[in-house]
């Protein structure tokens, strides 16, 4: 019997969240890389086409090896259950589109695109959350992602030249969103491991991190980043437990900072909160721009793409689609819906419109429920899933594998729904909750005492 912490194992885990983030680095910043090469560089960085061998390459025999192991770490049943039906609808949608719908494009490229997202979910909505620790997922993914948001700080003092793109901070990334991405589990992942290192040396290289990070997220004049960045510190440091003199201390000089700066300053911040998101003033180096008029227009428009298809969708591939030549060098914003709903309803019609609302009801119950767990990893997941659901609101649907936020929402998914059903196994038995909490749960609880 093979255990969940085998080498082999925690290789190729660890090998799949690190090509999360390779797969998004440009490096002409950097180095003399040329711009293309086919099937090898995309954009003087990894070609998707690299990216998903890669992942199929890893993720295989990961799934080979996950098969063998007994003692998984368990997953919502729900949770489990949501996931089924979600690639049998879009299996079915996609067999459908391919003959009723996009019968002129090539069916290989549509059942291909359909398998593949399938594999992501698999992979890392499903394999890696039931046999990864989530303290091991927290502090790995902090530590990728804090050193690629300090590289790119790098390349803008090198290269500043490089390091923006349409006036925007890009970083060492080849577009704005995966720099935001980057960023932004940086700085709501680095809260956690802040909160859980005790050394020194710890303190300091968490403490540059948030600031980076948070620097980074204002260079990039994300506004909806910047929010969710600021509601994850709040939540954090109102749910942190402080033992210590100096800690409550702190808390308590930040909270009477908040309420003081609310009640002396709340009008005012309004005032900018609201002219930022009309257009009136810009955040960071980006042109204002009314953020809720440019949002109503692509529901607009992928309103009227999703009434084209309401019961059967246009499938995955339609936004890489120029006439009938389907390249993801051919992407097309226009044909991508900024919006959940509308971008489920493009894709898969009615039935994953539906799914995908009740995803999105479940998924903001679950990080309620596991926000009262008693590892700070799984509460700071759960933290990153709450801040960021007005996010995937007025996102897309995220079944792409290629896709920085696409892979880690999965991975946080799935390791939401493991501490949800933990919670409540707590709870629903009847001997006494010292005794029925995980090991991991139990060390925690020893350290704080």
């Amino acid at each position: 019997m093979i255990q969940a912490k085998d080498a082999r194992i925690l290789f190729l885990i660890k090998s799949l969240v690190a090509l999360v983030f390779l797969c998004k680095v440009s490096l002409g910043g950097l180095l003399p890389i040329p711009r293309e090469i086919p099937y090898l560089i995309f954009q003087q960085g990894m070609h998707p086409y690299v990216n998903v061998l890669l992942t199929f390459l890893l993720g295989f025999p990961l799934l080979l090896l996950w098969l063998r192991v007994r003692a998984r770490q368990h997953l919502s049943g729900f949770y489990k259950l949501f996931v089924f039906f979600l690639m049998i609808v879009l299996a079915v949608q996609t067999l459908l589109q391919v003959h009723y719908v996009n019968p002129d494009e090539s069916a290989v490229m549509q059942i291909g695109a359909m398998l593949v997202s399938l594999f992501m979910v698999g992979i890392y909505g499903l394999i890696i959350p039931s046999l990864w620790n989530v303290q091991d997922f927290l502090r790995f993914v902090q530590r990728w992602t804090g050193a690629l948001v300090l590289l790119s700080l790098v390349v803008l003092i090198v290269s500043p030249g490089a390091a923006f793109k349409g006036g925007r901070f890009i970083g060492v990334f080849k577009h704005i969103p995966h720099m935001v991405t980057c960023a932004t589990i940086a700085f709501v992942f680095t809260l956690g491991t802040f909160l859980a290192d005790h050394k020194l040396k710890h303190k300091i290289w968490n403490g540059l991190i948030l600031l980076a990070s948070f620097f980074a997220i204002i260079l990039t004049g994300t506004r909806s980043s910047a929010a969710a960045a600021m509601f994850a510190f709040v939540v954090t440091l109102i749910l942190h437990e402080t033992r210590t003199t100096k800690g409550r201390m702190f808390k308590f000089a930040v909270v009477s900072f908040l309420i003081s700066f609310t009640v002396f300053f709340g009008v005012q911040s309004y005032e900018l909160a609201h002219d930022i998101a009309t257009g009136q003033t810009s955040l960071g180096g980006r042109h204002a721009q009314d953020g809720v008029a440019s949002r109503w227009e692509e529901v607009e428009r992928g309103a009227e793409i999703f009434k084209q298809e309401e019961w059967l969708g246009h499938g995955l591939m339609s936004k890489f689609a120029s006439g009938n030549d389907v390249d993801v060098s051919n992407y097309n914003s226009f044909k991508d819906p900024h919006n959940i709903f509308i971008s489920a309803g493009v894709v898969g019609g009615w039935p994953l419109l539906i799914l995908a609302a009740i995803a999105l009801g479940f998924m903001t119950i679950g990080s309620l429920k596991a926000l009262k767990s008693f590892s700070i990893a799984k509460r700071q997941v759960a933290i990153y899933l709450l801040a960021h659901i007005p996010i995937l609101v007025i996102y897309h649907i995220h079944l792409s594998i290629g896709g920085m936020a696409d892979r880690m929402y999965w991975m946080v998914f799935g390791f939401v729904a493991a501490a949800v059903f933990e919670e409540i196994s707590i709870r629903t038995k009847s001997v006494p909750k010292v005794c029925q909490l995980r090991a991991v749960d139990q060390d925690f609880a020893i350290r704080s005492i």
